[in-house]
């Protein structure tokens, strides 16, 4: 591949022979070079294509600001993230590599930062969670910088959202207080908290956060239930449940600004229930 545009002596952009440019990270494998001069493939220690459409100048912004040390451990937690099968935009590294470099300048600095939903992230997103705390035993390793245990949260944050490939984190933020929310509507129509570390409300979340996705794209439920038969079944065989849904639907409908159909009625009934019954060993009791 041959060097397109150099950045610093650690980073350039190049044009592999087929034409797909990438990003190239090594110590010096840029010092002394020309636009056009091949890359030492010997140099090169991580590489990663930018997100297409990507103006040049928030790219070539990004890569001068942000060190090849701190590009170098975001390229590492992509792959990890893909070598679980979670599949992410492009645009997963350079908002990743920018949020830790500030982190490990306000760390040098002893700047502290406080996360409101630090509880609720971690309740909702035990794996996005987890990949936060490998994240800071990796910078940890790489730079020697011990970051603060809540800065997990944020880079939580950034796996969630890029899960979703949308570029607005605070949106990611705002479905998180819906969702604990929501989760409170359930604790209350039950009289009991919800776990929210458990697999069915995993599943619960999952669904949510598609609904959101489907939302966005203004597209439908994604099967078609029995509607009205299934869900009046599900109204008598499970009033708590159907009672709290309805709740659930209505604080939706409000913060998506659109109304659902009774499909999704019945698609958070059955959530409900399934997760009533595994916490509360009915989803009918009486609280």
């Amino acid at each position: 591949m041959r060097i397109s545009r150099i950045y610093n002596n650690n980073v350039a952009l190049a044009q592999t022979f087929s034409g797909e440019q990438m990003v190239v990270i090594g110590r010096g494998l840029a010092f002394g070079k020309r636009r056009g001069d091949l890359v030492d493939p010997t140099l090169v220690e991580q590489t990663f294509v930018p997100e297409a459409g990507t103006p040049d100048e928030k790219l070539s912004w990004s890569l001068a600001e942000i060190p090849s040390q701190i590009l170098g451990v975001a390229t590492d937690l992509e792959s990890l993230v893909k070598s679980e099968g979670i599949t992410i935009s492009h645009s997963f590294i350079m908002p990743l590599a920018d949020h830790l470099n500030y982190a490990v300048v306000r760390a040098r600095e002893g700047i502290v930062v406080d996360y409101p939903l630090a509880v609720e992230v971690a309740q909702l997103y035990p794996q996005e969670v987890r990949f936060g705390r490998r994240a800071l035993e990796l910078v940890r390793e790489r730079l020697g910088v011990n970051l603060p245990a809540n800065e997990a949260i944020p880079l939580a944050m950034h796996l969630v959202n890029s899960q979703f490939a949308t570029e607005d984190m605070s949106g990611t933020y705002r479905m998180t207080e819906i969702f604990s929310q929501i989760f409170g509507v359930i604790s209350t129509g039950f009289g009991q908290p919800v776990d929210q570390s458990s697999m069915s409300a995993a599943r619960f979340v999952t669904h949510l956060r598609y609904l959101f996705v489907r939302a966005a794209k203004g597209v439908d439920s994604e099967a078609e239930p029995s509607v009205p038969l299934l869900l009046e079944t599900l109204k008598t065989a499970h009033p708590q449940a159907f009672a709290c849904a309805r709740k659930v639907l209505l604080i939706l409908e409000i913060h998506l600004e659109q109304q659902l159909t009774d499909d999704e009625l019945t698609y958070l009934t059955i959530h409900i229930a399934r997760l009533a019954k595994d916490q509360y060993g009915s989803s009918s009791r009486v609280s």
